[in-house]
């Protein structure tokens, strides 16, 4: 027989539980009708298909076959790696720099000044964005052009040249999302004791060798997260490009997600669309894993 001591103590720890549970739910029915519902949804849409009249029939994997048989969609997955690996790396490299920079900066005003610069872009939307630099690339009325043609060099179609389209989308997408990565960066150079330094400058470490052998390895978390973050941001790319090109010229900038808002809204065929979601998926998650496990207990020396 139990002591009623203990009895209350379990009970006690009965009635922790179940408060700790009804605090949890909410955000629970939250992640499920928000998150996991969608999830389920977009696998079950890839079985069907819209037929004549608006009824959904069941097709089985048909869908699946007519995307992976279409040519556009594989030149989507190219563009769409070409954009992701390119603004992640950008992005976190340009991040590191402005960061390392930035925190060599004395003067706490003249350093806060540069930050607001950096972080201002964040706050613009991509489709913002998207109108901004359209008129910056602009062929005959945008900044860039007019500076060229002061230096005597000839204008140039930015967003409708086949090659120079998603090389100059890039630096939108870059330009909006490098103020996080120095905010991240910057914050993780605070949170780095300058005994670090000072010990390695001790040893004769100095300029690159310094920041190759001590500041990165110990900003690693930080650069862990934002090339995670950036990774997920560029394959889901899709506002930029849509107010920009649409895809154009020629589909050179034709991106999974911009293949699969047009056969949802714009071909009427939501179960390709939902192959295409379910893709991105998959894959996003094969990512995470991926690095997960790469970054799991990984130790540096300094």
């Amino acid at each position: 027989m139990k002591h009623p001591a203990e009895k209350r103590s379990l009970n006690y720890a009965r009635r922790l539980r179940i408060i700790g549970f009804l605090f949890v739910l909410p955000a629970f029915l939250y992640f499920v009708a928000i998150y996991y519902f969608p999830l389920f949804e977009a696998f079950r849409m890839s079985l069907l298909e819209m037929a004549p009249g608006g009824a959904m029939k069941y097709v089985g994997l048909a869908s699946v076959k007519k995307v992976f048989a279409d040519p556009l969609f594989w030149r989507s997955l190219v563009h769409t790696i070409f954009f992701m690996v390119c603004s992640s790396v950008l992005t976190v490299i340009l991040g590191i720099i402005i960061a390392i920079g930035l925190y060599g900066v004395s003067r706490s005003v003249l350093r806060n000044m540069f930050i607001l610069a950096y972080v201002l872009p964040t706050l613009v939307s991509l489709t913002a964005a998207g109108f901004i630099w359209e008129w910056i690339y602009h062929p005959r009325f945008g900044l860039i052009n007019y500076a060229l043609s002061l230096l005597g060099f000839s204008k140039q179609p930015f967003l409708a040249d086949s090659i120079q389209v998603l090389p100059s989308l890039i630096i939108i997408n870059v330009w909006v999302r490098i103020g996080f990565a120095v905010l991240i960066f910057f914050a993780g150079l605070l949170g780095i004791s300058s005994s670090y330094f000072d010990a390695a400058k001790v040893d004769g470490a100095t300029g690159f060798t310094l920041h190759k052998n001590v500041t990165i390895p110990l900003l690693l978390p930080q650069i862990t997260v934002v090339t995670f973050l950036e990774v997920i941001f560029g394959f889901k790319v899709f506002d930029v490009i849509y107010v920009s090109t649409q895809g154009g010229p020629n589909e050179a900038s034709y991106v999974l997600m911009l293949y699969l808002y047009n056969n949802a809204f714009r071909f009427y065929h939501p179960g390709r669309a939902s192959v295409v979601a379910v893709f991105m998926f998959i894959f996003l998650l094969i990512f995470s894993l991926v690095q997960r496990r790469v970054v799991k207990g990984r130790r540096y020396e300094i």
